[in-house]
């Protein structure tokens, strides 16, 4: 499994809100491009998108594109 793919998806789904979007909405074609396994696509299809949007709501926002619009889950 490569774990650093996985890091830079989850990474960008929570600091991207559009492509925080389209992983959730079908994470297969979202992630195209990644170095990822069947299993961790499985995995990414099965996260929680409430959790995520919620976690994503919670950072900073110098540290999100959002620049400073704040949370647009």
């Amino acid at each position: 499994m490569s774990q650093e793919a996985v890091q830079m998806v989850i990474g960008r789904a929570v600091t991207d809100d559009e492509f925080r979007q389209r992983l959730i909405d079908n994470a297969h074609e979202a992630c195209k491009g990644y170095d990822l396994t069947a299993e961790e696509l499985e995995a990414l299809e099965a996260l929680d998108a409430a959790s995520l949007k919620a976690f994503a709501g919670t950072l900073d926002v110098r540290i999100s594109k959002t620049g400073g619009r704040g949370f647009l889950g």
